[in-house]
């Protein structure tokens, strides 16, 4: 018996149907879909309502915690040098990092239907919907979230003065994913 295709409802929520594509997902994510407004992702108005961001609220909401992170390192004792330093050192790393998560995490051929559901929640809708205007930036909520772990790491692996340098970078990287 030959199992029939999954048909994704482009009228109801996205996000737990592509999960169901398996093998076709790979197909399907790569055939954009261009229309003036964004699908809906979830059936509930406040999930719905926390992936959509408008890009300026990216650096709204996270310029003044860069400056924060900055400041914190400058009252620690570093230099304005040695945090040029840390800053560039941290742009290198962090660009090649980038790349690297991007080109295979981000683009791993997922086949089953949690990994469908993540990939198409947070990259393959930038693929499949490519000018959907309010999901072009890693939302906030989700951005503060992942935060709080990474900045307890730092500290664990940096000084208190180098830690909110570093931290900068992973910052503004998230806010981009």
């Amino acid at each position: 018996m030959v199992a029939e295709r999954y048909t994704v409802d482009l009228n109801k929520p996205l996000v737990f149907q592509v999960g169901h594509l398996g093998e076709e997902y790979q197909e399907w994510i790569h055939q954009p879909i261009v229309c003036v407004e964004g699908p809906r992702f979830f059936e509930s108005d406040f999930w719905e309502f926390l992936t959509r961001t408008v890009w300026w609220a990216i650096p709204t909401i996270w310029l003044p915690v860069v400056c924060y992170v900055l400041s914190i390192s400058v009252r620690k004792g570093l230099t304005i040098p040695q945090i040029g330093l840390i800053v560039a050192f941290g742009v290198l790393t962090w660009t090649l990092l980038e790349y690297t998560l991007h080109r295979f995490l981000f683009h791993i051929q997922t086949k089953s239907y949690w990994a469908n559901t993540a990939h198409y929640l947070l990259h393959g809708c930038h693929h499949k919907h490519p000018q959907d205007g309010l999901r072009l930036v890693f939302p906030p909520t989700a951005t503060a979230i992942l935060l709080v772990p990474l900045w307890k790491l730092l500290h664990l692996l940096a000084t208190p003065a180098t830690a909110p340098a570093i931290a900068w970078r992973h910052i503004v990287w998230l806010c981009d994913v």
